[in-house]
């Protein structure tokens, strides 16, 4: 067996392999672009798993993107299209590639990685913890609240291209988990059917894609909209694009929103899902929530060498040793030791301890991105901490109050 990139002759092996993975997932333009990405990468490299006559028998997608962690960007690589040959399954092809790039990301310094896993639990024990969290709300039109003013709404032209790209890449720059990446960003916005913007004051202040979804409905005139992408810069663009939601009374059974915002519903005169679900006769649904990426530290020591400073202030300055154990990546396999005060986390080595933390690598990636409190691990005997007296502190230290928000699929 041997692992290495794709060469450019082997492009038909790797089409093949990426169909008979994906039958129903694989875009097109995927297959369109593979020949030129083998001699210039553009979206990422291949990587590819290779028998001992040279036949390739698994192969996945490198990508490279910025992320937002914890207010800083981040170099974070990202795995995609993970395919094994129909006639190579239970192999340990795919655990042998992930490996290599997982080791390929961390020797040339990105110290995170993330995944959309196609079961969770298998990247789980990979070292792949979770992460992001949407939901998706359907309230009917009529239950969304119309401000009467939707006049700054447009179709995208062309010539929006590079403001709307520009704009999330302000928005992704300060929010926290956000990622940015040239050639994803622009297909995963305009790759989609409408693209709706709002302008006010001669600007683009938010913008939202969407599609048509078939419903089961006695004439095919009705469909649900569904709202891929929504972002705004302000409340005041939220509004104008929820009138253009409620004014869509005639020919939509219910609108689709995909979003990160806990309290969406409140903007709803009506919170109920549509779904017709209801608990105990009485308690609806308001919404369904639905799990995002996964998220990875690929270097323990590098990571905290750029992730030097807490979410809030500790109230004293302590040693925490992190006690990590980690069967994917033996270089993390190991004890870290942090000096925290204030403010500020320092990677230290030598130290006596004043408390220990101890951890498997997928549930430290979920608490140091915010996904997971450090108070619900412990609850669950998933983490084990020496002084739970130190909790608060080590939550503040290493954790993030923020939950990770981030709309591109990968």
């Amino acid at each position: 067996m041997e692992i290495r990139f794709v060469k450019p002759e082997e492009v038909q092996q790797l089409a093949r392999n990426v169909q008979t993975a994906f039958p129903s997932k694989t875009p097109q333009a995927l297959l369109d672009n593979m020949p030129g990405e083998l001699v210039h990468p553009d979206e990422g490299r291949y990587l590819g798993c290779f028998d001992e006559d040279g036949t390739m028998i698994g192969s996945l997608l490198m990508m490279d993107f910025e992320m937002n962690v914890r207010g800083k960007m981040m170099k974070m690589g990202a795995p995609a299209y993970v395919s094994t040959s129909f006639l190579h399954k239970k192999e340990h092809v795919a655990k042998n590639l992930l490996r290599v790039q997982m080791g390929v990301f961390a020797q040339t310094g990105t110290a995170v990685g993330a995944l959309h896993p196609f079961n969770p639990a298998f990247y789980h024990k990979m070292g792949y913890g979770y992460c992001t969290e949407q939901v998706m709300y359907s309230p009917r039109p009529q239950y969304i609240r119309s401000y009467g003013d939707k006049s700054g709404l447009a179709y995208a032209k062309p010539e929006d291209e590079e403001e709307i790209l520009e704009f999330y890449r302000q928005y992704a720059r300060k929010t926290h988990g956000a990622t940015i990446h040239s050639f994803m960003d622009k297909h995963r916005i305009f790759d989609e059917p409408y693209v709706v913007v709002c302008r006010r004051n001669g600007r683009i202040t938010g913008y939202l894609t969407f599609d048509f979804v078939e419903v089961d409905h006695y004439t095919d005139m009705y469909h649900d909209l569904a709202v891929r992408e929504i972002i705004c810069e302000d409340m005041e663009t939220m509004k104008q694009f929820l009138t253009f939601f409620a004014s869509q009374t005639d020919q939509i059974e219910r609108v689709r929103i995909y979003t990160y915002e806990e309290y969406f519903h409140m903007l709803f005169t009506n919170p109920d899902s549509g779904e017709n679900r209801a608990y105990d006769g009485a308690i609806q649904e308001t919404g369904r929530k639905i799990m995002g990426f996964m998220f990875r530290i690929l270097d323990l020591d590098d990571y905290f060498r750029q992730q030097n400073h807490c979410d809030k202030p500790v109230s004293r300055e302590f040693t925490l040793e992190l006690q990590v154990e980690d069967s994917f990546m033996e270089s993390n396999n190991k004890k870290v030791q942090l000096y925290i005060k204030d403010k500020e986390v320092k990677l230290v080595s030598g130290q006596r301890a004043d408390v220990t933390l101890k951890t498997n690598i997928a549930d430290l990636s979920s608490l140091v991105i915010g996904a997971i409190p450090l108070e619900a691990f412990l609850w669950t005997g998933r983490m084990q901490c020496s002084d739970t007296a130190y909790a608060q502190d080590i939550q503040n230290a290493i954790g993030w109050s923020q939950k990770p928000k981030n709309y591109t699929y990968f």
